[in-house]
């Protein structure tokens, strides 16, 4: 299915200067889609307010470009998860309007959601996107099993990959332009190996992410064995099978 992620933020919390963030992963394999707004302060500002409008302007986004669903919604508010998906009860009026405005956008446009609580270091992108433009962006935190600068990947490609775990939100081209050249130490483990050196969080997340998928699998870890971050890795093995899936669409069609 696709996936939303959201977040949203306020500063000073409340009355201050509010963000919104969202990122749509498409199951198509469409290059995710990033989008941003901004309030200026308020008395009624919050960080939960914040956060259910992230939620509610990347739904009508989503619908906007066409999404039909289902649709995974993930958020690290536990409070905006759990109450979206009716676990807790909601008692504040001001939240309360804006989880019916989003009830009824999912209901009118008859979208299959399932909403999902995930940690922060998994919605980095969208937590970088809430931060309103003026507030100093905070340093995205990646998780990574090898030091990039004594792994055996090429120099070159230690420079790229270097390049990437440092960028806030890399593009679509930078992960394209991401090649080994040529066979390279990792190329050679087989998949048992890797999820052996690359450890149990890695292998959990590979598994997760490409379930039925040893190809795929094996290489995310080989990215990640080389350095490559472990949000990236997996971000770079999706774009990979987009640019497949787009070369054999191409050979189709000749």
């Amino acid at each position: 299915m696709d996936k939303l992620n959201f977040d949203g933020s306020c500063d000073p919390n409340p009355g201050g200067r509010m963000g919104f963030g969202w990122v749509i992963d498409w199951k198509n394999k469409k290059a995710p889609t990033e989008g941003r707004k901004e309030k200026q302060r308020s008395p009624a500002n919050t960080n939960n307010v914040a956060e259910y409008t992230a939620l509610k302007e990347g739904i009508a986004n989503y619908l906007e470009l066409g999404g039909k669903g289902p649709l995974q919604v993930c958020g690290d508010s536990k409070l905006v998860i759990s109450q979206m998906s009716g676990k807790w009860k909601i008692n504040n009026e001001n939240l309360a309007i804006i989880k019916e405005q989003i009830a009824s956008l999912i209901h009118s446009n008859g979208l299959r959601v399932a909403f999902k609580w995930i940690p922060r270091d998994e919605n980095s992108i969208a937590d970088r996107l809430a931060m309103p433009g003026d507030i100093p962006v905070r340093p995205v935190e990646r998780k990574v099993i090898a030091d990039v600068n004594t792994s055996e990947a090429l120099p070159l490609l230690r420079v790229q990959i270097n390049e990437l775990n440092t960028h806030p939100s890399p593009g679509f081209k930078s992960f394209a332009g991401l090649k080994v050249g040529g066979m390279d130490t990792y190329s050679r483990i087989k998949i048992d190996d890797l999820k052996k050196q690359a450890g149990a969080n890695a292998t959990t997340l590979v598994l997760k992410e490409f379930p039925q998928d040893e190809l795929h699998q094996a290489s995310a870890l080989r990215w990640m064995l080389r350095g490559l971050a472990a949000d990236l890795a997996i971000r770079k093995v999706k774009v990979d099978i987009e640019l497949g899936n787009k070369r054999a669409k191409g050979n189709v069609k000749r």
